[in-house]
Parts: structure tokens; C-alpha cells; sequence
């Protein structure tokens, strides 16, 4: 399957992430195929798998979570058109080309209609809202303490870089999104 994942939220804005056919992982430590230079990513944070015939994201138990479409997940199947958040950033799922969500076929949508014109025998209860993901504040010091990392890094000999990662295998946060609550 030929996979990408478009940043929405985030920086740089529009940027876009081939999904290779295996394991993609995800995270802040060196080893990842996708850095993420955020401390609201975990070292490890989850993974991709793109199989021949599906796509399936895992969390790897990171302090705060991965999201599908708002929600939560520790696995799920990905589908075109899906928001998959990691950390301050949110991506598009776009396979084989097809970046939107797939609609529900014609008779499924029929019977939706039908359902919701029939009259209800008992009144409807409000939907409960849907739980949002906890942001986290973060202070002056954690702020601080991560642009000095992060210029750090990029200081001649500060550490070995990995020969086989791109500079455009790394994304960066600018600190408008650190400071965002």
C-alpha cells in the first residue's frame, strides 16, 4: 500500500510522512524512523504497520497516548482520511491516494434516513460529550529546559548524528506550540 501521513497541526505545516511497507516507529529517541522533537512524546511512542492489506497504528504505552479521530487507542485499523495525533501533532491518513474518509454506502445511508424520520417511542437522551485529551501545562522551566536541548542537539559534536536519518525525518515544534494549552 502505498501510505503518507500529512501534518495538519503542527510544524512545518503540510509536511508529509511516507509510511514504508513494515514498521514505521514513532518517537523522540534517536532510534525512531519518524523523530518527533516534542516532551509530550514519548521515547518509544507507538508504531505503524503497514501490511500489504491494512494499515494498523499501536500505542507503545506512552505517558500521553495516541489518538485516532479524537479518541484514544492503544491499536486500531487506520483508514483514509483518519486523524491520528501523536503529542502537539495531528496527521491525515491518506492511502493509495485517497485522503478522505470513505461514505457510507447508498443502502446503509437509506436506512439512516429512514431511522431518523421514523418517530421515536421514547425521547432520546442527550449524547454524552466525548472525552478530550488532557493537555498538559507546562512551565517556564520545561520550556526552557527543552529549547536548550534542542539547540543543544544541534551544536558540531553535541552527538553522533544517524547516517541513515534525513533531516526531514525529524519534526520540529516551534514554541508557539510549547506554549499552547
Amino acid at each position: 500500500m502505498d501510505v503518507k501521513l500529512h501534518l495538519t497541526k503542527g510544524n512545518p505545516k503540510g509536511k508529509t510522512v511516507d509510511v514504508p511497507a513494515g514498521i514505521l516507529k514513532v518517537g523522540r529517541a534517536e532510534d525512531s524512523d519518524l523523530i518527533i522533537a516534542s516532551t509530550r512524546v514519548s521515547r518509544h511512542h507507538c508504531e505503524i504497520a503497514n501490511d500489504q492489506d491494512r494499515l494498523v497504528i499501536r500505542d507503545n504505552g506512552s505517558a500521553n497516548g495516541t489518538f485516532v479521530n479524537r479518541q484514544k487507542i492503544q491499536e486500531q485499523v487506520l483508514q483514509p482520511g483518519d486523524q491520528v495525533q501523536v503529542g502537539p501533532l495531528t496527521f491525515i491518513v491518506e492511502i493509495n491516494g485517497v485522503r478522505k474518509r470513505p461514505s457510507s454506502p447508498p443502502d446503509q445511508q437509506a436506512a439512516k434516513s429512514a431511522k431518523a424520520a421514523a418517530p421515536s417511542a421514547r425521547p432520546s437522551k442527550p449524547a454524552a460529550p466525548k472525552p478530550t485529551p488532557v493537555q498538559h501545562r507546562r512551565g517556564p522551566e520545561d520550556i526552557a529546559a527543552t529549547l536548550e536541548r534542542l539547540s543543544a542537539e544541534k551544536q558540531p559534536g553535541a552527538s553522533k548524528p544517524n547516517p541513515a536519518k534525513k533531516d526531514d525525518d525529524v519534526l520540529q515544534i516551534s514554541d508557539d506550540d510549547l506554549l499552547q494549552t
